[in-house]
């Protein structure tokens, strides 16, 4: 039995910090595109990725005992599951109130469609992943679609797949450091068979394509890419000293460093 989550580990625990970081690079990529959203967009991105990722962790741990639960977010959820699903059902109800009343047309189509992706992935997830399925890439895409999906405005792709490469590595660098989770959920993915090597292989490949970008453009968005990629890729250097809670919460904050760049330019713009 893993002990009380500490202070600084319940946002990963209730998976807060991942609404999070999709609303920051949301915004990242709306100030690239100079697009002001409107607050319910934020609003809507954010429930909606603590809906998916709520709703994936109550269904992993529902026929399971506490015992066979070997992490602290697991473990939350099937002690708390009906309390969960209740608020589960209330946030559901608030982003659909929310999308309709302050989305555009188009944003409320774009959403509804990535809304019947999410559910296709939650349900494959479920029927597939004891014998294999790469939930790493489909939740990559979708995520990095989340930060994009609700900007009507042309979307600078270079920086779109660099990003969706980049939530790639932190869901495969994660799902490499927590095997034994997996094994005990009888969970079978791409991380099975992503060995340190190929990660480290893989950022060398992501490196060169925002090496590319940034000498192309020089655009701020390449950097937030660039100093979020340095970020976790110094993590994965020190992820033998790091234990595996610690690691999953280091490594998603990594993930708001993305958000350095912008501020930096908007501060030295704002001085002149």
């Amino acid at each position: 039995m893993l002990s009380r989550p500490k202070l600084w580990q319940w946002p990963n625990v209730l998976s807060i910090d991942s609404a999070l970081i999709a609303v920051t690079w949301q915004w990242i990529f709306a100030e690239s595109v100079n697009i002001s959203l409107p607050v319910s967009a934020y609003c809507v991105l954010g429930l909606s990725v603590w809906l998916t990722y709520m709703a994936d962790r109550l269904f992993d741990t529902h026929q399971r005992e506490v015992g066979e639960l070997l992490s602290l977010r697991h473990q939350f959820a099937k002690n708390y599951a009906p309390t969960l699903w209740r608020i589960w059902a209330a946030a559901l109800i608030l982003s659909i109130i929310l999308a309709f009343t302050g989305l555009t047309a188009g944003q409320l189509s774009r959403g509804i469609l990535l809304l019947c992706v999410c559910l296709t992935y939650t349900f494959l997830n479920q029927f597939l992943s004891a014998r294999f399925f790469p939930k790493e890439v489909l939740v990559a895409l979708i995520f990095a679609a989340g930060a994009v999906v609700f900007i009507e405005s042309p979307i600078p792709w270079g920086a779109f797949f660099c990003f969706a490469a980049l939530c790639l590595l932190n869901c495969l660098s994660l799902g490499n450091k927590e095997r034994a989770v997996d094994s005990a959920l009888c969970v079978r993915s791409l991380s099975d068979y992503v060995s340190p090597r190929r990660l480290w292989a893989f950022i060398v490949i992501i490196s060169i394509g925002v090496g590319i970008g940034i000498l192309d453009s020089s655009s701020s968005l390449m950097w937030s890419i660039a100093v979020t990629l340095s970020l976790v890729s110094i993590l994965m250097r020190c992820r033998r000293q790091i234990a595996t809670e610690t690691y999953r919460v280091f490594v998603d904050a990594a993930m708001f460093g993305g958000i350095l760049p912008l501020l930096c330019t908007q501060a030295l713009m704002a001085s002149f």
